[in-house]
């Protein structure tokens, strides 16, 4: 056996065990399709050098990496020679825009998803390739669709998926408009982040069918729903218990909210006051509000940043979204936060808000929350949808 089996081997026995997933044939899968066939190198920053350095599978550390249940870059500004670059041993700088995610998180998604026999699905994000193979092993390559809007990247996925005699249908394609040259699909699954779900999504879907996506709130919450389609053109569901972070989908008109609000402020200006909330409440994962902020604060999320300043002052949270608005977050030695916010939307009175809210409301988890999209328009509900607790999905400006 050689060390890639055995350690192929070792990260099964760990899914099983975990109990976290209960369906043989996602099992299966994953236990026939090896993950090392659509990840032959991937990216990787180290303490030793800036920027990204490629990691192959001639490399030991490519073995231990690709069979654990850890996320990999496979790709940096969907630019494919920033990869032969990097093969030549020179670091590279990039965002990463393909990665091939943790797998226990595919597992419970695909679990979610819920795969009957005879199923058309389509896949929105085709990437390497490795989630399709998972599907074609599921129900059969005749029934999966998958699309992605980089073509490198289709190509690619189709010469690791014919190492299995896998032929699914694979097209370059905007994700958003999904395909309706294949519709109508009994399961829609994406694999990147939305900040909305798109109409077009819902009108392929057949009736009682299923839509899994990741909402998009700039990076925030990691929120995860599943939605059935009804006979009325409604989607409606609940968000999964599981946090689950996806790149976003690539748009043309996509802004780095940070970057953008950041370049509009002027010597810092603001209006500062104290505030008895940490910053790691709207940051960290762990967080049991993160989530809630995400869904309900104006923007859908925000992009951010945390530094020490030069000076050696209190580390400082910088947070912005594409209206300009902007906040800093400040922790003194002695625990006093303090904030700073700009711009047309008073980003942290919002927090605030939301905050005292969801305390009053009982700090529930976000499976108790679901989502409901109608025409467009998209609801928050607690615990059942006609309940008195509603909110409109924040969107960002």
């Amino acid at each position: 056996m050689t060390n890639s089996d055995l350690l192929r081997a070792t990260f099964m026995a760990a899914l099983s065990a975990s109990g976290a997933v209960q369906d043989q044939k996602v099992l299966a899968a994953f236990r026939d399709i090896p993950r090392g066939t659509f990840v032959p190198y991937y990216f990787t920053q180290t303490p030793e050098r800036s920027g990204w350095v490629l990691v192959e599978s001639s490399n030991d550390q490519w073995a231990e990496e690709v069979y654990s249940n850890k996320p990999l870059i496979t790709q940096l500004n969907g630019d494919d020679t920033l990869t032969q670059i990097a093969r030549e041993g020179q670091t590279v700088n990039g965002v990463s825009t393909s990665s091939s995610s943790a797998p226990s998180l595919m597992a419970l998604m695909l679990e979610a998803l819920d795969v009957q026999d005879g199923n058309q699905i389509l896949e929105i994000g085709t990437g390497t390739g490795y989630n399709t193979a998972l599907l074609c092993h599921h129900v059969g390559p005749d029934q999966v669709t998958s699309i992605d809007i980089d073509p490198g990247l289709v190509s690619w996925a189709r010469e690791r998926l014919a190492t299995f005699d896998y032929a699914p249908h694979l097209a370059t394609l905007d994700g958003t408009a999904g395909c309706a040259a294949r519709a109508e699909f009994d399961r829609v699954i994406a694999t990147v982040a939305v900040p909305s779900v798109p109409q077009e999504w819902i009108a392929q879907t057949r009736a009682g069918g299923v839509i899994l996506l990741p909402l998009d709130r700039n990076n925030c919450g990691g929120l995860l729903v599943r939605l059935t389609v009804r006979s009325d053109g409604i989607a409606q569901g609940r968000f999964l218990p599981d946090f689950g972070g996806f790149m976003p989908v690539r748009l043309l008109n996509r802004h780095d909210a940070a970057d953008h609000a950041f370049r509009t402020i002027e010597n810092g200006q603001g209006d500062a006051r104290r505030t008895s909330l940490s910053a790691d409440l709207i940051t960290q994962e762990s967080s049991p509000f993160e989530f809630f902020a995400a869904l309900t604060v104006l923007g859908g999320g925000w992009n951010y940043l945390t530094f020490t300043p030069d000076n050696g002052g209190p580390v400082e949270t910088w947070f912005g979204q594409n209206d300009g608005s902007w906040l800093c977050h400040t922790t003194a030695a002695d625990g006093t936060h303090t904030v700073g916010q700009g711009g047309p939307t008073r980003l942290w009175d919002r927090v605030e808000t939301a905050y005292r809210q969801w305390q009053q409301i009982g700090q529930p988890t976000r499976d108790r929350f679901g989502l409901t999209v109608h025409d467009g328009q998209h609801f928050i509900w607690l615990d059942h949808p006609d309940g008195p607790h509603h909110w409109t999905l924040a969107t960002a400006s």
